[in-house]
């Protein structure tokens, strides 16, 4: 069996949360984060970036419980953090990362939409610094980003492959299942009126975003968070329309979605359907299947995305740390499952041969 790519929980999702202490942007200590991903059991490393006033208790901490901290994640607008984006560089190599996601703001930081253009020269700028220090860099499909509008993705891949460059992609599909059925959010992504590409939002469609993405072999970081199609807005916590950074206007949209049956006053919704997460768990199913039948397969690690912003778990009662670790047996169980799948598969194709190879010629014909 092909060794499982190795699983991270999200630094931001690490909060044993509960009605008395509901989900905060106030973290917990470094260290008791580690402690509870070291305790779980189900984790390989954990997924976050430190900053350069707590770089030292990282170091600490990964010492301390043996978990390596091999990526994390940092929004940057471009005409502002270039600066930000070679100094987080090094910090993460200080931390023994092998891999840092990018974030790229819509806007520029002179107020524009950024171009394509801008999107290709900075990830080949980062490209190459990151390698001169070790490091694999990837940029994300994120909500307010410029990868929000989902049909560039492609046209700046191609751009960089043809560069000579490998574009590598982390795919959080959540951003587009839970466009599905909202209206709204498909015209913030610039597909409204595309049929098509309504349609390939849908993961259990051949031709999905994922299928494309997938078939490329350009998606090197997979996260998972459990979300369902137009789920409900976060009616706990407030934010700011896309792109704007003004003032808090609206509830959190709703990139989140509680993997499992949260108990009665943990969520602000009162209807809660196991069935809306299936979007979710078909696209790790065909990461999955990707990366077991494609040898030379980019994909290297997967994290689960559970996390304390105001679009997602902000003032949600449940355990947010429990539903994270709920989503990583259900990975474990389903790789296992899937690769059971294959072998037999292959045993079955083996079997096949080997009545072939000793069938005469004249049966055979």
């Amino acid at each position: 069996m092909k060794k499982m790519f190795p699983l991270a929980c999200a630094g931001r999702g690490i909060q044993p949360s509960s009605m008395t202490h509901p989900v905060s942007e106030q973290e917990l200590p470094v260290m008791e984060q580690f402690r509870l991903v070291a305790e779980s059991g189900l984790w390989d490393f954990f997924d976050r970036i430190p900053e350069e006033s707590n770089l030292h208790e990282y170091q600490r901490a990964i010492d301390t419980y043996q978990i390596p901290v091999l990526s994390g994640s940092w929004t940057y607008q471009l005409g502002r953090d270039e600066p930000v984006i070679e100094a987080n560089l090094r910090r993460a190599k200080q931390v023994g990362s092998k891999y840092h996601n990018l974030m790229v703001w819509a806007r520029h930081h002179d107020g524009r939409m950024v171009t394509n253009a801008e999107v290709i020269d900075s990830y080949l700028r980062t490209f190459e610094l990151a390698d001169s220090l070790g490091l694999s860099i990837t940029y994300e499909v994120h909500v307010d980003m410029w990868s929000e509008a989902f049909l560039r993705i492609e046209e700046v891949a191609d751009v960089v492959e043809a560069r000579g460059v490998p574009f590598q992609f982390c795919m959080d599909y959540s951003h587009c299942i839970f466009k599905i059925e909202n209206e709204v959010e498909q015209a913030v992504s610039g597909i409204r009126s595309d049929p098509d590409s309504v349609r390939r939002l849908d993961p259990f469609n051949a031709d999905s975003f994922c299928d494309r993405w997938l078939a490329r072999n350009m998606v090197w970081w997979t996260q998972v968070r459990p979300v369902a199609p137009n789920g409900p807005r976060n009616w706990w916590a407030y934010e700011s329309g896309p792109f704007d950074g003004m003032g808090c206007e609206r509830p959190g949209r709703g990139i989140q979605y509680p993997f499992e049956h949260p108990a009665p006053g943990e969520w602000h919704t009162e209807a809660w359907h196991a069935h809306k997460l299936a979007c979710t768990m078909e696209v790790v199913r065909k990461v999955i299947d990707h990366y077991l039948r494609h040898e030379a397969s980019s994909m290297r690690i997967m994290t689960i995305d559970n996390i304390n912003l105001s679009a997602y778990g902000v003032g949600w009662k449940y355990d947010m740390f429990a539903d994270s670790c709920a989503v990583a047996r259900a990975v474990r169980a389903l790789y296992a499952e899937r690769a059971a799948v294959l072998e037999a598969e292959q045993q079955a194709g083996s079997r096949q041969h080997l009545i072939d190879s000793y069938r005469p010629a004249a049966i055979q014909g």
